[in-house]
């Protein structure tokens, strides 16, 4: 259109429309406080239940389900990449539906959906229901998740942002890790557990409900220049947006490389002789490392986006790569769910601050398209891997080879305009940062 901004072009003009666009948003809907603090902590809940229990719980009971239901790792590759498949799905959809309904109807949708899912998980007798329940399932996270961003930019002091959408983001580490006590009280009985997370869901859908009640500034948040033309604020503008082809690159192999972990690491552990409780244990490790997602904000703070981005992408790689090497050990399998928990909340946490500080002109489409190619690498890695293995492929090259993609990413780092507020090389920054405190 011809009244649409180009990207890349007039750059110093939508700078200006975006910060005072800011500076509008702070005077007429910013959260108070105690607004910011109940945001943080239902968006988290609302994370955990579509992350961390709709979309990777799967990968727990895959042992479990697949001897119940005489599934073949293929057909266990096909399911897993339907939960993946939904996401796309879903997540091109939340986009309309923030800009058209609001970001709370598209939120509390995907905890619904994660509801429904999880429940026809429980009720699953067959491949092909328990195929639809997890695609379903799998929904949820793509509505909840990117109108947060809407929301954050909009309605979150500029200071706080990335510490809120790093708390946010550590959700799915509380879910994963809720997912192994609610199997120890379940006695082991996936279809009881899948019935309790399709409750807790429930609940978060209840109190992101009236925790993201829309304002003013939803209603009026397109950016405008010369009180006149729009910034073009959707998905082919972003697309065609040269500085974020690294940004895509990477969280499509990032996807597509830790997707062996989350889908076939119990059963990598089950095939190595693992009784039911170490497995347990593995993924609740996972899960609480996860947790420690919410130091994204500190670190980057601390050490800058690239530096703390390659780092975690070197952790990960290691995690990954060495898990059927250590199978048989239960202390090195735990510290290596450990790592790559900690590796991914916090590496998807970055990639999520890179779209924002890229596409800060239109946060939900850029934020839901950095998502949107994670999920299709994700979704894409169990459909090639499940074929792998019914080709006899062994589960060591698997992992080998998602390891060293891991390495390969950690080469496309962020772009050097993100500067660090301590000068100098790590070490420095550590002694500074020491000397501060003590």
């Amino acid at each position: 259109m011809s009244d649409t901004l180009e990207i890349g072009e007039n750059s110093e003009r939508i700078e200006g429309v975006i910060v005072a666009t800011s500076i509008k948003a702070s005077r007429e809907g910013e959260f108070l406080a105690h607004q910011t603090r109940n945001f943080m902590f239902a968006g988290l809940s609302i994370v955990a239940v579509t992350f961390g229990l709709a979309r990777y719980g799967f990968g727990l009971f895959v042992p479990d389900i697949s001897r119940e239901l005489s599934l073949s790792p293929d057909v266990i590759g096909l399911i897993a990449g339907s939960s993946y498949v939904g996401f796309l799905c879903a997540t091109l959809t939340a986009a309309w539906i923030s800009k058209k309904f609001g970001p709370r109807v598209s939120i509390v949708l995907g905890g619904l959906t994660a509801s429904l899912g999880m429940l026809l998980v429980g009720f699953s007798d067959n491949g092909l229901t328990l195929l639809l329940a997890i695609f379903i399932a799998g929904t949820s996270p793509g509505f909840a998740y990117p109108p947060f961003s809407e929301i954050i930019v909009r309605r979150i002091n500029v200071q706080n942002q990335e510490r809120i959408y790093a708390w946010i983001n550590s959700g799915t580490g509380f879910g994963v890790a809720l997912a192994g006590p609610i199997v120890l009280f379940s006695a082991f009985n996936w279809r009881a557990a899948y019935f309790i997370f399709a409750g807790l869901a429930l609940i978060a859908s209840i109190w992101n409900y009236f925790t993201t009640k829309p304002s003013r500034i939803d209603q009026n948040n397109v950016p405008q220049k010369n009180g006149a033309d729009v910034i073009d604020t959707g998905f082919r503008a972003v697309i065609k947006s040269s500085n974020a082809r690294p940004l895509f690159w990477v969280a499509f192999g990032y996807g597509l490389a830790t997707s062996a972990y989350w889908t076939f690491a119990v059963d990598l552990l089950y095939d190595a002789g693992n009784a039911d409780e170490v497995r347990i244990v593995f993924w609740s490790v996972l899960g609480t490392a996860g947790i420690f997602g919410f130091l994204a904000g500190w670190l980057t703070s601390n050490f800058g986006l690239r530096a703390s981005y390659c780092a975690l992408m070197l952790v990960t790689a290691i995690s990954i790569g060495i898990l059927p090497i250590i199978a048989t050990n239960n202390y090195a399998i735990y510290l290596s769910s450990a790592v790559f928990g900690l590796g991914f909340i916090v590496t998807t946490a970055y990639l999520g601050m890179w779209s924002l500080r890229i596409f800060n002109w239109a946060p939900a489409a850029g934020f839901a398209m950095t998502f949107f190619l994670i999920s299709l690498g994700q979704g894409v890695g169990p459909m090639i891997i499940g074929l792998c293995l019914r080709n006899g492929i062994a589960m060591d090259w698997i992992f080998g080879f998602c390891g060293v993609l891991c390495l390969i990413l950690a080469l496309i780092i962020p772009p050097r305009a993100d500067r660090c507020p301590i000068k100098g090389n790590i070490k420095k920054r550590v002694k500074s940062m020491v000397s501060q405190r003590f």
